[in-house]
């Protein structure tokens, strides 16, 4: 079997087994909730509330394949808008999920295996029924009609018409992954109804303009009312408006659904639901320019218009994550304090200068020890930043990102002169004979000048007053996507240069070869050629979204994929020192105990993720040495996680009995037919540790069939047992790879090899799961510390 230095990628979604939950019984559309009573997962589509004019709906709203979140939607719009989720950053599995309003008053929502995964909160007495109002509010009422819990005070993304905006509400925008974002709407420190970019390196409000006062804003700070309300026509109004005025939709009047959301990009939009199809029409904006949204573009990023909003690097600066913008730029070469190069005086003694911003007119320079928000585009207020870069890196050749429309040059920075003020120079001209010529000559400069100034004004006005029109930039915005996907689609040229026409082969297994290839921003990477798809271009590209969802920093990661015409291929990221195969096996590197213990422990915990914490869901279905790669530390990474999702193995997509794995490494409940759980990744990760052990490969023990090499399992797994079972140590020294010379911990020893015979069980009932072997390990490796 070739062992793969860069195997990757993709994730099958197999889905976890678990405890019924009982549910006493079902509730049919209505928009009450009595006692006792919930809404499952099973029934979605039926079993749902619905407010009394059809308004809104609520129940188990299916975000992506086999994942549900408890939302509120708009039940005529095309897309059944959510306005509001329970649980948006956990959903919860496609089955034996539900919702419940329980005897003792609480609702709460469980997942599959019975966890709780959200609950209304608080002490609860007298509790009639849930309800779901013409208002979208959801709400928990007693036997007095009083209101004890409502969805209107937590919301998530989205303001609905008369629902309160409080000093205790927030908006905090969505993802496309479902989770919470790095945008928040809510009343400010000072009492201003703002929107903040919020991370752990910076926090500053962008909404309303922090370039002007709150006086030029028509805003009034420290007033203890705290408190905004969209109205039924459609005006916005909070508290700290100065002298009432409202913003007021295009649209303003009645007979109008609305609502208030704050969407991934950051903007504040007002949304009108046109009744006739279903759509929705943006009927007013906080943010009329995208680039002023701090943040859109990353650290280091620059926002410019061309004409539609753009995301691009400084000189000196590239992409973090292509296909990411919300993780910005990052400098070529990094500025460290033993190492100072020539630069400008004034940041020379400050090893955190990124850089000056140049007001002009004041003269004022701020230095920067961090660069955020930036972008280009003509104002009337100018400032330049100058970026602070080492001597020795070269941009003369590199464009700056520039708006598509007239840019006059930035003026010349001179800070040693920013407290001196400006100086007027008067020169007395001397008379003569030649004065005539030289008026006749000024003359023409001067007409010249009327001229020129004459055209820049009329492509002011016609050009970057039309591209940069609040209404079409707002048209503009709908289709500007640049932070929320983390792959992209690569085009079939592209790989084929990057590879070098897939020169270099990496390795090559059942699913396809692996190539390295190196992309334009000079990112090494392993290509993966699958075959065997027979699947169409829009079916493996709705499989490819959902895989592209997992993330985990100890996962392969897949940066994109290319399908075209019958070519299918992932790009994902490579991993410098290869597969586990291909070291502890051959006799180039030896791994000694801890990095031994530390890869077991480090793939123990991403099979957990994947079985247990992941949205998916996801079983492995392959795990042997091949398919965990090692990084420069040696830090494993799971490969290959899922092929199955997108290839036919075993020729069928629908069955999942009939996938296969590698022989050696394949549960004996496969074997007979039974259906996958994930207790079969938890039997190939015993196999795995047993390697780990002994250094050699468990599938040499006998050539032949599954059935035989699980015959000589059997029998060493209980020799095992019972050799664990006796007060003699000495067999552990001679079980472990002699290449270690003895050098290991026989406490880690001991306590693994009981994993090994737990994990081989042949009772799945008995076998352990990852979270348990995971919680074992680290115990060993706090003990050990």
């Amino acid at each position: 079997m070739a062992p793969a230095l860069a195997l990757l990628l993709a994730t099958t979604s197999l889905f976890c087994l678990s405890s019924l939950l009982l549910v006493p019984r079902a509730v049919v559309a209505h928009d009450i909730l009595p006692l006792r009573s919930s809404l499952t997962v099973e029934a979605f589509q039926t079993d749902i509330l619905q407010s009394p004019d059809g308004t809104f709906s609520c129940g188990f709203y299916n975000i992506y394949t086999n994942a549900f979140t408890f939302s509120i939607w708009y039940s005529k719009a095309a897309d059944k808008t959510v306005v509001w989720s329970a649980n948006r950053d956990r959903p919860v599995h496609a089955k034996r999920a539900a919702f419940t309003l329980q005897k003792d008053g609480n609702m709460v929502l469980k997942d599959y295996d019975g966890a709780l995964v959200w609950q209304a909160g608080g002490n609860f007495t007298n509790v009639q029924h849930a309800q779901l109002l013409n208002t979208g509010n959801f709400i928990l009422k007693n036997t007095d009609g009083k209101i004890l819990w409502q969805s209107f005070d937590s919301p998530t993304d989205t303001f609905l018409p008369t629902q309160p905006i409080t000093v205790s509400t927030k908006l905090v925008c969505t993802t496309q992954s479902r989770a919470p974002g790095n945008y928040i709407f809510r009343f400010s420190d000072v009492s201003i109804l703002s929107l903040i970019y919020e991370i752990p390196q910076v926090s500053d409000i962008y909404w309303p303009d922090p370039d002007h006062s709150l006086f030029q804003n028509n805003r009034n700070q420290y007033n203890n009312t705290r408190l905004g309300i969209l109205e039924i026509d459609g005006s916005f109004g909070s508290s700290d408006f100065a002298d009432g005025r409202l913003l007021v939709a295009s649209d303003a009047g009645p007979g109008i659904k609305r609502r208030l959301t704050l969407d991934p990009d950051g903007n504040l939009r007002l949304y009108s639901l046109n009744d006739s199809d279903g759509s929705w029409s943006v009927s007013m904006v906080a943010m009329s320019q995208p680039c002023n949204i701090h943040g859109i573009c990353g650290p280091n990023g620059i926002c410019h218009y061309s004409p539609k909003p753009t995301c691009s690097c400084a000189p000196g600066y590239v992409m973090s994550n292509p296909g990411n913008w919300t993780e910005g730029c990052r400098a070529i070469v990094n500025i460290t304090c033993d190492h100072q190069e020539p630069m400008k005086d004034i940041c020379m003694g400050d090893c955190t200068c990124k850089g000056f911003q140049y007001k002009e007119g004041d003269g004022l320079c701020y230095t920067k020890a961090s660069l955020f928000s930036g972008w280009t585009y003509p104002i009337n207020d100018p400032r330049t930043i100058y970026l602070k870069l080492p001597a020795r890196v070269n941009v003369s050749d590199t464009a700056f990102p520039r708006s598509d429309v007239f840019d006059s040059a930035p003026p010349h920075l001179d800070c040693s002169q920013m407290n001196i003020p400006p100086i007027l120079q008067v020169h007395n001209s001397n008379t003569g004979a030649e004065e005539p010529k030289w008026i006749y000559f000024y003359g023409f400069i001067a007409a010249f000048f009327v001229v020129e100034v004459s055209f820049i004004a009329f492509a002011w006005f016609f050009v970057l007053r039309r591209e940069l029109r609040p209404s079409e930039v707002w048209a503009a915005e709908e289709e500007y996507k640049v932070m929320t996907s983390h792959f992209r689609r690569y085009s079939y040229r592209e790989l084929v240069k990057a590879t070098m026409d897939f020169k270099v082969e990496l390795g090559r297994g059942s699913s396809g070869v692996v190539y390295k290839g190196v992309l334009e921003d000079e990112r090494p990477v392993a290509l993966k050629m699958l075959e065997h798809i027979s699947r169409g271009k829009e079916e493996f590209q709705a499989e490819l979204s959902v895989i592209a969802r997992i993330y985990h920093m100890n996962l392969v990661r897949i940066w994109g994929f290319c399908s075209e015409g019958s070519h299918r291929l992932l790009v994902c990221e490579y991993v410098e020192n290869g597969s586990l195969a291909s070291i502890l096996f051959s006799d180039n590197i030896l791994l000694d105990w801890k990095q031994r213990f530390n890869i077991a422990l480090g793939v123990a915990k991403r099979l957990a993720y994947l079985h247990h914490e992941c949205l998916e869901w996801v079983i492995h279905c392959d795990v042997k040495p091949e398919n965990i790669l090692l990084d420069q530390n040696f830090e494993p990474k799971i490969t290959d996680f899922g092929l199955a999702k997108l290839l036919n193995r075993g020729g069928s997509n629908q069955n999942t009995s009939h996938v296969r794995g590698t022989t050696g490494y394949i549960a004996p409940e496969w074997i007979s037919g039974r259906p996958i759980t994930s207790k079969v990744d938890v039997y190939s990760y015993g196999i795995v540790l047993l390697e780990l052990l002994s250094g050699s490969r468990v599938s040499e023990l006998t050539v032949g069939s599954d059935a035989e090499v699980h015959t000589v399992l059997r029998k060493l797994v209980t020799m095992l047992a019972d050799k664990l079972e006796g007060g003699d140590d000495s067999w552990i020294d001679e079980f472990v790879d002699c290449k270690l010379g003895g050098q290991f911990s026989y406490v880690q020893a001991r306590t693994m090899i009981k994993l090994v015979v737990s994990c081989l069980e042949e009772d799945t009932r008995k076998r352990s799961t990852m979270e348990s072997v995971v919680q074992t390990l680290l115990s060993l490796d706090e003990d050990d510390k």
